[in-house]
């Protein structure tokens, strides 16, 4: 009876992720076949591209981690297309939703109750509000942020339990992923990992600490295995290496502000200010939160903070959350009244955020103006020559409505990226200099940044079709051959 049972909640957790995708996940939902995303696009790109014997990093040029590109390399390899990364997905989010009963369960003293199922709903709504169409580093992180919470929970629950050495193996692998996924997606696991450390020191459990440590490094090792050798075989670990982690520390350090989704980080202090409510004194849970809480501070305000990094506070938040919904003892009046404030200032702008989601969702995900616009383009390219076209700062929906591979790694984005390094300026002016694509793609509107490359497209290249959303423009030299 309680396996049965046990099934019977894992189909209503799959079908709450099928059901939520659905209807949330526009770039990869079946549902808006005409609704495209932005990094989204191109990871589904670069894992297409996998498909076709190309390399990230030597064909794909990006400061995400191979782990990332792996992910999206299994889900073309399933289904081709939006179909493929949707797959991927759901899988990731129902194994993060798994975890998250689990983890209540543990907080609950492993007794199933309806509040188990509710304890949801925060997370679904930051989750909607936040993952601009899906299938971006942050929702594909959470179940390797989820694995490492629920071992320390579990280990937390049980106050005399030693910290086995395979818990730090599991924190390891983990990290060793997201490291090689988006490092700066791993501040809950360095922050679980802090806390250990430091509760291990103050109990002078020196042996357990090195056999943490140990473990843990073994953990980041075997993460690192299958990304050496794939990038071993290719000559190409030094350029994945630098992608990863030199410019991505250039890309993310370059400014320090918080982004468009700054009052998200209330959901963030939730955790702290519910703990003091319910007057919580597990020191362990308060370092885990506080130090968690100022690690993602940190991450949030540096380099160019998007909507979807905010997806990041949701383990923080749902920290919280389980533990208010587990408390079992009296909430008075005045403990009553405070939360229901906190909850007020906490979830009244995500809820306002979220009816403009789902209007945006029914009014505009459907919008089939760009996609006829994009093919309008390729019509004017000869399908021999579809192997030397480059969108010139263009969304990558250009290149994933148009089917056609970009001639080059620096596919988009090139202004950015040309400030960032003057190595990629040079390679970029090479290209258009010794190598030019007999086509470019730019948006109608552009304003050229780089003034060298406009005068480069202005002389050397002609309009050979224009549209409201993009401009193809063909070489000169490769008209007069034709």
């Amino acid at each position: 009876m309680k396996r049965r049972k046990k099934w019977f909640d894992y189909s209503i957790l799959l079908g709450l992720s099928l059901i939520f995708l659905l209807f949330f996940s526009y770039s990869t939902s079946p549902l808006y076949p005409y609704a495209y995303g932005w990094d989204s696009d191109f990871f589904r790109l670069v894992g297409e591209g996998m498909t076709k014997g190309k390399i990230p990093y030597r064909d794909f040029f990006d400061m995400k981690g191979p782990w990332l590109f792996f992910i999206e390399y299994l889900g073309q390899l399933l289904c081709n297309g939006k179909t493929g990364a949707f797959i991927i997905q759901c899988f990731h989010f129902y194994i993060a939703l798994i975890l998250c009963i689990k983890i209540m369960l543990s907080f609950n003293g492993r007794k199933y109750k309806v509040s188990n199922l509710l304890s949801l709903i925060p997370l679904l709504v930051i989750y909607a509000v936040t993952m601009e169409g899906g299938n971006v580093t942050e929702d594909l992180s959470l179940p390797y942020l989820m694995i490492p919470l629920y071992v320390y929970i579990n280990y937390l629950k049980n106050e005399n339990s030693f910290h086995k050495p395979i818990y730090g193996l599991v924190y390891g692998i983990c990290f060793g992923i997201l490291a090689l996924i988006r490092i700066t997606n791993s501040v809950l696991i360095c922050s679980i990992v802090f806390t250990v450390f430091i509760e291990l020191i103050r109990e002078k459990e020196r042996r357990c600490l090195y056999q943490n440590i140990l473990s843990f490094l073994s953990g980041v090792l075997i993460s690192f295995i299958l990304p050496i050798v794939y990038y071993g075989s290719q000559n190409e670990i030094s350029n994945m290496l630098y992608c990863t982690f030199v410019f991505g520390f250039l890309y993310g350090t370059e400014s320090l502000k918080f982004g468009t989704g700054f009052l998200y980080v209330l959901n963030l202090v939730m955790s702290i200010v519910i703990l003091i409510i319910l007057q919580e004194k597990n020191r362990k849970l308060w370092c885990l939160i506080c130090v968690n809480t100022i690690g993602m501070f940190i991450v949030l305000a540096m380099g160019n903070s998007s909507l979807h990094d905010y997806l990041l506070v949701i383990p923080g938040m749902m920290l919280g959350v389980w533990k208010l919904i587990s408390y079992k003892g009296n909430f008075g009046k005045k403990r009553l009244l405070a939360l229901t404030l906190l909850i007020i200032v906490c979830f009244s702008y995500p809820g306002y955020k979220l009816l403009g989601t789902v209007k945006s969702l029914v009014v505009e995900k459907n919008n089939k103006e760009c996609y006829l616009n994009v093919k309008e383009i390729v019509s004017y390219i000869p399908k021999d020559e579809e192997n030397s076209v480059l969108g010139y700062d263009t969304p990558i929906r250009w290149y994933t409505i148009a089917d056609i591979m970009p001639c080059n790694k620096y596919l988009a984005w090139q202004e950015h990226y040309m400030e960032l390094s003057e190595v990629i300026q040079i390679e970029i002016y090479d290209l258009f200099e010794n190598n030019s694509p007999k086509w470019v793609v730019t948006e109608a509107d552009k304003v050229f940044a780089d003034k060298y490359i406009e005068d480069i497209i202005k002389k050397r290249y002609y309009i050979a079709v224009k549209n409201e959303d993009f401009i193809l423009y063909g070489l000169v030299d490769s008209k007069e051959k034709n």
